[in-house]
């Protein structure tokens, strides 16, 4: 439990950070940034599970390429619920937000010992 929380606010701070340091994702300020990334959390918790189940079969033939599409598809929903407050470039940035996130994630599921997503 402790883990999914961890998890959770690693993806809350990955926005922001994001945000400052690459230059394909703006933000107006850190607290919109922050809420984007609390939307995307709770994308992540809701939708991101019942999508990998989905696609489970498919995901194994394209080598897990497929939740790269996902994780994607998931941070421009998520940015685009909020409009203005965080924008990408284009989709390329959305996926290197989704890698950073992603990265965040399994480092404090690595380190919370908790290693499911």
């Amino acid at each position: 439990m402790l883990g999914a929380i961890f998890r959770f606010a690693a993806t809350v701070a990955a926005i922001p950070l994001c945000a400052t340091y690459m230059e394909g994702v703006h933000m107006q300020n850190v607290q919109s940034a922050a809420m984007i990334g609390a939307i995307l959390g709770l994308l992540y918790i809701v939708i991101r599970p019942l999508a990998r189940l989905l696609l489970k079969v498919v995901n194994w033939l394209t080598l897990g390429l497929l939740y790269v599409v996902v994780d994607t598809w998931l941070v421009w929903t998520a940015v685009g619920m909020m409009n203005g407050a965080v924008t990408v470039d284009n989709i390329w940035w959305a996926a290197a937000v989704a890698v950073v996130v992603n990265v965040a994630r399994t480092l404090i599921g690595a380190l919370t010992g908790s290693l499911r997503k």
